[in-house]
């Protein structure tokens, strides 16, 4: 196909085309991977609210999904060259404005815009670049890398943050970030070429009331599930207005796709078996890689590891990840394994890395007692992701293979969506309810409590007054309360995932798809 359309200079050398499509893919990767940081461990110290920055990652990450929906039209209608050049510079406009201002609702309407055009920016790269991985598993190849380094891109780009706050600001983060788009600019000028892929079509019915639908539906929803908290859920008028939207425009959005003659998704890809089944394993999928989050949390506050130790202890989850995903792709091309015990092996590391986890929640644990939960879980997510859009994608006629990407990529905003909501309120709920009840064990006459408080008073009365000494020492008793609250729910939220990890490892085992690959059928008309 590039041969017949080629969209390099013709003095580029055919086998320096697939490492210039890769460097000019490294801008996109890093600005996806800001919105991908765990927002419970960056909040921590960027010192910002974590259901604020939560928010913003989300708002980048619907309008992603949205992208989705009209990348097909711009794409028929630019030619390459010219696409990628255009969303590059708009991006570069972008972080050149987010790094000037500091208005927290002009940065929200940035990060909606940045979303799609981020997308918009790499969505053309990754397909070439798979068009040059040759074999029956290219694409597999390709996602098994791809997917690999993004599920890892977040603690890279964690580490660069925290390195620029500390010597620099923030901003030299953006500023690095715009250096590689102006990198890829250069590459994009002088050595893609105006050819196309497809014959150009005009950019009538882009559907722009379906992009509008689904995105107000996406923001609403996060809205609700990750200020829900604070607001207390349905006491506020704001979550039940972001409640209403959610199902409204959802709602709409449905009908309008329903009834137009021209959609930009087609619900006939959830008669798919293998659709419906790989969108409920992301949203278990994510459900437990949202619970790092806990482990993180226990390592700074509990255990009072500093973040520089805590990011370096972080990448024994990469080379877990990278570890699993290689593992996986090599028993599958290699000995042909089918998919459901390639699924049962990756559950399997994350649900015992659960157990392994809730064994070392103990006030006073080694960094060599983390470490191999940690390989153990990154061993279990990088089995799983790209196995599980292959399976998807697979699974329908070729016409309708974005249409599942889409599908897998809504299903994976609200898994990871809907899994911070969980782990936030359930951590809420359980630390609440344990510190409830041991405050109301403590009583003075107890040998005990005097004994704990006789030598936190000692340590204080040596260097404060009397009073200052006394108010110091409840204070350290109520954060002594609070890290085994902390302890104790994230031990009941661990032992519940390894239940959950088991429910799912029978089922996948035992479940056997009733249909086999779906050819949907082809439309009279041409689909846009």
């Amino acid at each position: 196909m590039h041969n017949q359309h080629p969209i390099f200079k013709k003095w580029i050398p055919e086998k320096l085309v697939l490492p210039i499509l890769i460097a000019a893919l490294i801008p996109h990767v890093m600005i996806l991977s800001l919105f991908n940081m765990n927002s419970t461990f960056t909040a921590s110290f960027l010192d910002v609210d974590v259901d604020d920055l939560q928010f913003i990652f989300s708002l980048a990450y619907a309008t992603i999904v949205c992208g989705l929906f009209i990348n097909e039209r711009l794409f028929q209608f630019f030619n390459i060259r010219s696409y990628l050049l255009f969303m590059t510079i708009i991006n570069i406009i972008l972080m050149l404005i987010i790094s000037l201002t500091t208005n927290t609702q002009l940065i929200y309407l940035l990060r909606v815009i940045q979303g799609t055009t981020s997308y918009l920016e790499g969505c053309i790269i990754v397909p070439l670049i798979m068009s040059r991985i040759k074999g029956e598993y290219g694409r597999l190849l390709g996602n098994t890398f791809l997917y690999g380094f993004m599920m890892t891109a977040d603690k890279y780009t964690t580490s660069i943050v925290k390195f620029a706050i500390e010597n620099y600001n923030f901003n030299m983060v953006i500023y690095t970030v715009i250096f590689f788009h102006v990198l890829s600019l250069l590459i994009h000028v002088f050595l893609f070429s105006h050819g196309r892929l497809y014959p150009k079509k005009p950019l009538y019915q882009l559907n722009l009331a379906g992009y509008f639908l689904m995105m107000m539906s996406l923001i609403a929803g996060a809205f609700l599930l990750i200020y829900g908290k604070r607001y207390y859920w349905f006491e506020s008028l704001y979550i039940v207005i972001a409640f209403a939207a959610m199902f409204i425009f959802s709602g709409l959005f449905i009908l309008q796709q329903l009834t137009s003659k021209k959609p930009i998704f087609h619900f006939e890809i959830l008669r798919s078996e293998r659709v419906i089944v790989g969108m409920l394993l992301f949203f278990t999928f994510y459900i437990f890689k949202s619970s790092m989050s806990n482990i993180y949390q226990v390592m700074n506050v509990v255990w009072k590891w500093n973040w520089e130790f805590v990011l370096q202890i972080q990448y024994y989850n990469c080379a877990g990840i990278y570890i699993g995903a290689l593992f996986a792709y090599y028993i599958i091309t290699q000995f042909q394994t089918q998919y459901k015990y390639v699924f049962f092996g990756g559950f399997f590391c994350l649900t015992f890395a659960m157990l392994w986890f809730s064994y070392i929640l103990v006030p006073d644990t080694r960094p060599n007692a983390v470490i191999p939960p940690l390989l153990m879980e990154g061993m279990g997510q990088g089995m799983l992701f790209a196995p599980i859009l292959q399976y998807m994608v697979c699974s329908v006629h070729a016409n309708f293979s974005m249409n599942t990407m889409q599908a897998a990529v809504a299903m994976r905003y609200w898994s990871s969506t809907i899994s911070f909501s969980i782990m936030q309120n359930a951590i809420l709920f359980l630390t609440t309810k344990h510190q409830f009840l041991m405050t109301k064990n403590l009583d003075i006459t107890n040998t005990i409590f005097q004994e704990q408080w006789n030598n936190l008073f000692n340590k204080h009365d040596t260097t404060h007054l009397v009073n200052e000494s006394i108010s110091l020492t409840a204070s350290n008793l109520k954060s002594q309360l609070y890290n085994q609250a902390l302890l104790i729910a994230d031990i009941q939220i661990f032992r519940t995932l390894f239940y959950f990890g088991i429910v799912m490892m029978v089922f996948i085992m035992i479940y056997n798809p009733i249909k086999g690959i779906l050819h949907l059928r082809k439309k009279r008309k041409e689909t846009h």
